[in-house]
Order: structure tokens, then sequence, then C-alpha cells
């Protein structure tokens, strides 16, 4: 755990990357710590149920989705918000509730990244088009079996630095939008939805409503 690590070497790999970035860095921004990852069934249900919410922004119908869920055995691990968006129909979802589902996407690809069905997660590169061709295919009804079996969670290292690279990088994108400083090539909004997936998934007690992403 994060007494085994070199924090900070950590450290100095994430703000390398954020200036290789185009961002700025924080000498003094506190180590992060977290002791209590998730366990990979967490994982695995929390990127179903992403991706399964992710085609409702592309004009999957709700009831549709909802069944699918229901039918893969991920009901218990929907959050409160969740729930409430299931019990809507298409039209009646605000535009807020639109432009949350479709940023999941980048969430969920961080979600893949700790399951190790991608190599890498740059803070500076969007989702990969290869994304959908790793996930099951809601429209033809493929259940999550096939997915959840090639997912394995990463090692605790490897989760923490992540997180930590994005920490930091998320650090740079608020100071860029509060105060002006460089975010380079780091969009806000991808690495605010990242961090929150990796923040959810190394804090076992955290809720995904009200995922802290203080910086």
């Amino acid at each position: 755990m994060i007494e085994d690590i070199d924090i900070p070497a950590i450290k100095a790999h994430s703000e390398k990357l954020v200036r290789a970035a185009g961002g700025e860095t924080l000498d003094w921004l506190p180590y992060i710590e977290r002791n209590s990852p998730r366990p990979q069934s967490d994982l695995i249900a929390r990127a179903l149920i992403l991706n399964a919410l992710v085609n409702i922004a592309y004009g999957a119908p709700i009831p549709v989705i909802k069944k699918w869920i229901t039918d893969n055995g991920l009901t218990a691990y929907l959050s409160k918000k969740e729930r409430l968006l299931l019990e809507k129909r298409n039209e009646d979802l605000t535009d807020q509730e639109q432009t949350d589902l479709y940023w999941s996407m980048e969430a969920l690809w961080a979600l893949i990244w700790a399951g190790g069905l991608t190599s890498d997660l740059p803070i500076d590169t969007p989702v990969s088009k290869t994304m959908a061709s790793l996930l099951p295919n809601l429209q033809k009804n493929e259940n999550g079996a096939s997915f959840s079996a090639k997912m394995h969670l990463r090692s605790y290292t490897q989760l923490y630095s992540m997180l930590d690279l994005y920490y930091r990088a998320n650090w740079s994108t608020n100071n860029a939008r509060l105060h002006g400083g460089p975010s380079g090539k780091i969009s806000g909004d991808i690495v605010m939805e990242r961090r929150k997936a990796l923040e959810w998934l190394m804090d076992s007690e955290s809720d995904w409503d009200n995922t802290n992403a203080n910086t």
C-alpha cells in the first residue's frame, strides 16, 4: 500500500508529464493518501454501468438500458442519481444530464485502463476510437460476461501513480481556468472525468455521485 511506494518519485514523474503536455505544476501541492482501493468486482460493475448509460446519450431508449442493467445483475451497483435517471423518459432528460452522460465516457475510459484493457491513459489524449470494440454491444444485447473476463485490476502502485498524475493535471487545468495559467494540451473536462473515476476506484468509502476531487 502507500507505505510501500516511492511517493516523491511518483510526484516527480507526474509533474514531468504535466509539464510535457504544456501544463503548470505546483511543488507544494500535497501528496494524496489512498489506502483502500475497491475490489475488481466493483471496477467491472461500474464500467458496465457507465457503458450502458453512455448509450443513452446516443439515443438508446432508457427502458432498454434499464432492462440490460437488471438482466446483467448490476442494479445494486447503481448510484442514487443513476436510479432516478433510469426512471425518466429520454425526452425528459435535462441538457445537463445529457452532457453528463456524454462526458462519462472519459470516466469509463479510465476504468478500462484500470482493468488493463488499454496500455496507457495520457492526460492530453481523448478516448480512443477502439473503446467501443472493447465493450459489450448493447444494440446486439451482448451481456457483460466477455468484458468482465478480460478485466484485471492493475496493481496499487499503478493505480496510485495514475491518480497522482490526474490529481496534478486537474490542478493545472483549474489554475488555468481560475488564474490564467497554462494548461497546454490538457483538457479540463477530460481530466476531471477521469480523475473522478480514479478517485472513486481508490477509495472504497467514496460515493460515485459525490466523489471528492479537490486540489
